[in-house]
């Protein structure tokens, strides 16, 4: 739910403003949100345990910022830094709908990736999979969205579900090897700095005085407010939720569940936003849940099974 939030947050940060603001801009502002959040919320979130190893992991993963740790962090904040550029790039340039659908390309893309490498993925989540992928080319075919896309914004939202789909993979692997507040903590760190870096080379003062002469005061607030939430729940705390959820259930299945966001997306927008979902909307909803019912009663990972149906 906190992921699908981002969707319409921004969507209506761009609305409220009546202008676009740069991309560069409102990607260094979540990122560096991300890092005053954790660092604001750090006791909060041990106390919630939040930082919880699971059993199987004790011992074995690194509690400390040690080097590992800041391999992890590295790794995984250049593929967040980058995925998270692709897709602001290219849902400015294309429908929230079109974005939707090819960002989730991940869904298939994970599993899929683990099967070239010789993880064996169930059966039943290759037909949650399939369902998944039904559910979200109905819905975003609903033309009730009927925004006009363009091919380049499409491909930006591809670019991004491949860079993503890396993500969700490095993540599974590094979070058996570090505590989820360390890795998550240092990846927020290298993302904010690499969206710092990029802002501070590539974008021209010109476009935010512009900006902020088109958009005027009241409405600029109502979008700072809204990149706040971004960068708080999104790309704060949801990414540490992620990292012990991700574990529990293994990658190819938690793409499933991930693969219900435009749907979580269209919900809030319907509630906040006023938007309408038609026919093809509410079938593809219908396959969204069927899919995540698979994976939920699927049998759970066990990497001794010694069958091909089994995952690790």
């Amino acid at each position: 739910l906190l992921f699908a939030s981002n969707s319409p947050a921004l969507h209506a940060a761009f609305t409220a403003a009546g202008a676009h603001p740069p991309v560069l801009a409102v990607n260094a502002a979540v990122s560096c949100i991300a890092v005053g959040a954790l660092g604001a919320g750090w006791p909060l979130l041990k106390a919630a345990g939040v930082d919880r190893i699971p059993a199987d992991l004790e011992g074995v993963v690194t509690e400390e910022f040690d080097a590992t740790t800041l391999r992890a962090g590295a790794e995984l904040g250049l593929w967040k830094f980058l995925g998270t550029l692709a897709n602001l790039y290219g849902l400015s340039l294309t429908s929230a709908d079109h974005g939707a659908f090819l960002i989730q390309l991940t869904t298939l893309l994970v599993p899929a990736a683990q099967a070239v490498l010789g993880v064996p993925i169930p059966r039943r989540i290759w037909v949650a999979i399939g369902l998944a992928l039904a559910g979200v080319g109905l819905f975003t075919q609903d033309p009730d969205g009927g925004v006009t896309a363009t091919t380049a914004g499409d491909v930006w939202c591809a670019v991004a579900a491949c860079l993503y789909a890396t993500y969700d993979l490095r993540l599974f692997a590094w979070g058996k090897k570090v505590a989820p507040l360390q890795l998550i903590s240092t990846k927020i760190a290298v993302q904010a700095g690499l969206s710092l870096a990029a802002a501070g080379a590539l974008l021209r003062a010109d476009e935010l005085a512009a900006f902020a002469q088109a958009a005027g005061g009241p409405a600029v607030e109502k979008a700072a407010l809204l990149v706040l939430w971004s960068g708080v729940a999104v790309n704060g705390v949801a990414p540490l939720l992620q990292v012990g959820g991700q574990q529990a259930v293994g990658a190819a299945r938690a793409q499933v569940i991930y693969a219900s966001q435009p749907l979580w997306a269209a919900l809030l927008s319907l509630m906040f936003l006023g938007e309408r979902v038609g026919p093809e909307g509410v079938v593809g909803g219908a396959l969204f849940a069927a899919a995540c019912a698979m994976a939920a009663t699927a049998e759970a990972p066990d990497a001794d099974c010694g069958e091909e149906v089994c995952e690790v």
